[in-house]
């Protein structure tokens, strides 16, 4: 006899059914959890489970309760030990300072990276710098109030001073904002030192496109990471696959580095168009000026910041920029 087959809404009990007996299987019964409650700091998470660094520098493969939700990579949070080995609960969420996501596919949100103090863009000479792809990441950092530097990666592979000029002539909008600059240079060594530097005593987070060349320069930054990530993929059971989640090291002169999966396209938190252009610091001048209380700044009589182009007091590149985060957010 053919089995009947399941319904939608059938299949979808039954799963959420096994998934509800898998979470109570997972996470270990009260008898069996030490009564002593620790802290901890999420260094990756890998589905329903996250890899924790106690405070002794031990790291433990715990389980979430379920009212938590998702964690990131710099969460700090309240822990209690499980009878097996380096396993343990999470049962507590400590508040965020700060949270770095974007939106998924599918509408959900994809959280980077929490509780950090800077963000480091890396932007490579080749395949090429994209103002489009700074302003992103900047107008992100403005939501969530941290300070961002730019690095400029794979400097080594300028050779003529043309190419210095059309560089610097891309970049200017960002000095003229004051935002540092730093080249550096895997490859060669440059700028290692200066990028320490700005890193140390921060929680950093490194972002920017696939090639960017991230890997490279944490692997300069972090000289035994090889042997990190060997014990992280242990400890997690997952081989290499964890280096898709974001994952949180310590830097060898201090302070905490989260690297980040790259992506092709990044966006930050949809906001309104007052909210938007705010975090354009270079409009500010210009801001409240224009003719219309809801200028978009596109074709409206009278715009003081396009006059602002017109008088290159602000840079068309910031303004198209600005023109097409302003459609994504209300298409």
């Amino acid at each position: 006899m053919a089995k009947r087959k399941l319904s939608t809404q059938q299949a979808r009990r039954l799963s959420k059914k096994r998934s509800s007996i898998v979470d109570e299987k997972d996470l270990a019964s009260e008898a069996e959890l030490s009564t002593e409650k620790k802290i901890g700091q999420v260094i990756t998470n890998f589905g329903k489970k996250v890899l924790i660094e106690a405070e002794n520098g031990d790291k433990y493969k715990c389980s979430i309760r379920q009212h938590l939700g998702k964690l990131a990579a710099g969460d700090r949070v309240v822990w209690q030990q499980g009878m097996e080995p380096f396993t343990g609960v999470i049962s507590q969420l400590q508040e965020r300072k700060t949270l770095l996501s974007r939106p998924g596919f599918r509408g959900e949100i994809r959280m980077i990276a929490a509780n950090i103090s800077l963000i480091g863009i890396v932007v490579p000479i080749l395949p090429g710098i994209h103002p489009d792809m700074i302003d992103r990441y900047l107008v992100a950092a403005e939501q969530i109030g941290v300070p961002s530097v730019i690095i400029l990666n794979k400097i080594d592979l300028i050779e003529e001073d043309e190419h210095w000029n059309a560089i610097n002539e891309i970049l200017q909008p960002y000095i003229d904002l004051n935002i540092k600059i730093i080249p550096t240079s895997s490859y060669k060594d440059h700028g290692l030192d200066d990028l320490q530097s700005q890193l140390k005593d921060e929680t950093s987070v490194l972002v920017g496109a696939s090639g960017a060349g991230k890997s490279s320069l944490i692997n300069a930054l972090i000289p035994d990471l090889g042997i990190r990530i060997g014990e992280l993929s242990e400890a997690t059971g997952l081989g290499n696959h964890t280096t898709s989640n974001s994952i949180l090291y310590r830097l060898p002169r201090g302070g905490e580095l989260i690297d980040s999966p790259g992506v092709r396209q990044f966006s930050p938190s949809p906001c309104s168009l007052s909210e938007l252009e705010q975090f354009y610091h270079d409009f500010e001048p210009f801001l409240g000026l224009c003719k219309f209380n809801n200028c978009s700044h596109t074709h409206e009589p009278n715009c003081e910041i396009t006059k602002a182009i017109d008088n290159e007091q602000v840079s068309a590149q910031r303004l198209q920029s600005f023109h097409r985060l302003l459609e994504e957010f209300t298409s």
